[in-house]
């Protein structure tokens, strides 16, 4: 999988590496970007992508079950497991961060394209859109509780634009209205500059540090992110009769690294980011190896 490496994985540390270098000589505060991200690209990107690449058919709504059965699969999987490392709260919070949420925009979405051609392109889009969902309404409530009761977690998840934007955008996908041009196209290119700027946040974090001090929770979170999410993910495509392209896309979306955004969470609600940029960078370079044994089995096996 040379060619994903070159055309998918490298592209993206380039991007990383260079906020990187441009945070040693500049010194840019993070939280500034982190809540652009969070409060006006991501909720655009939510928006655009509900709208004009919205998920239709029966496949996409088995895919979209898959996603989300996965994802509460994951929440008790992590919850177990931190509970057992006895993690702070804050740290809990982070630990689920990095091991619920796969990387299923600027990493899925090229690699099933390489993968699969437009038919794992299309299946892919029902992925991301689902984990963009889950990501920034669920991930939100996750990265909020670290500092926050339940219910206070929750009022903060009511105050993010993304859950309005979900909402909005699922409403005009159900009801098949069309969106013009004037509020579509500035929408569209907000939502353009989520995925470039949640790497820049990516960067911005790793020069100002990266804690790779806990190793056994790090080494847990890339087991659990890149060994454990897979399998459980083959379970419900078996269970739900999932087959073809869109099982195999599920389940190498599956063994994909931690998202990036989870860092722009991590960084807004002060849960450990410095951890969560670890696990982030950690499991997209070991998913080089990894994802490259999964990709093979699952087209060896299930093509």
């Amino acid at each position: 999988m040379l060619t994903v490496f070159l055309d998918v994985t490298l592209p993206i540390f380039l991007v990383v590496a260079t906020a990187a270098l441009f945070q040693r000589w500049r010194g840019l505060p993070v939280a500034p970007i982190s809540q652009l991200t969070l409060y006006l690209f991501s909720p655009a990107l939510i928006f655009s992508s509900l709208v004009e690449k919205h998920p239709s058919g029966n496949v996409s709504l088995l895919v979209v079950i898959a996603i989300i059965l996965t994802s509460v699969c994951m929440i008790l999987t992590s919850t177990v497991v931190t509970k057992l490392l006895r993690h702070p709260r804050s740290m809990q919070s982070a630990f689920m961060l990095a091991t619920v949420f796969p990387n299923a925009g600027n990493m899925g979405l090229p690699v099933l394209m390489l993968a699969f051609g437009d038919a794992g392109l299309a299946i892919g889009i029902v992925v991301f859109v689902t984990h963009a969902s889950l990501g920034w309404s669920l991930g939100l409530f996750l990265a909020s509780r670290s500092q926050l009761n339940w219910v206070e977690a929750l009022k903060q998840v009511a105050k993010i634009p993304t859950l309005y934007a979900l909402l909005a955008g699922l409403s005009i996908m159900v009801l098949k209205i069309d969106v013009p041009s004037i509020i579509a196209e500035p929408t569209r290119l907000l939502g353009q500059a989520a995925i470039p700027t949640m790497l820049v946040v990516l960067g911005l974090q790793m020069a100002n540090g990266v804690n790779f001090h806990d190793w056994p929770s790090i080494t847990i979170a890339l087991v659990l992110r890149l060994a454990v999410a897979a399998p459980i993910a083959y379970g419900i495509t078996l269970l739900l009769g999932i087959e073809g392209v869109a099982q195999q896309a599920v389940i190498i979306i599956g063994a994909m690294p931690a998202a990036v955004f989870t860092t722009v969470l991590a960084t807004e609600f002060h849960a450990k980011p410095q951890f969560v940029t670890a696990t982030v960078v950690s499991s997209t370079l070991v998913s080089l190896v990894t994802l490259t044994g999964v990709i093979t089995v699952v087209q060896n096996t299930l093509g």
